[in-house]
């Protein structure tokens, strides 16, 4: 496995490079946005759960 490494070039290491960078832009991209996908739905979830009680408090009065 070394000797594979020891092989390289200067631009099989830089296509490494950026391709590493790469996968960290794409991870925080989609990290970013499934938590704001996550927290739409949070609010969503509340939203529907407030008309319910009040759709109860309403029936109730």
């Amino acid at each position: 496995m070394i000797v594979m490494f020891e092989n390289w070039g200067m631009t099989e290491w830089f296509i490494l490079i950026v391709d590493i960078v790469a996968v960290i832009i794409v991870v925080r991209f989609l990290k970013n946005k499934i938590r704001r996908k996550l927290n739409e739905v949070e609010l969503r979830q509340s939203f529907q759960t407030r008309k319910r009680r009040e759709l109860n408090k309403e029936k109730n009065d």
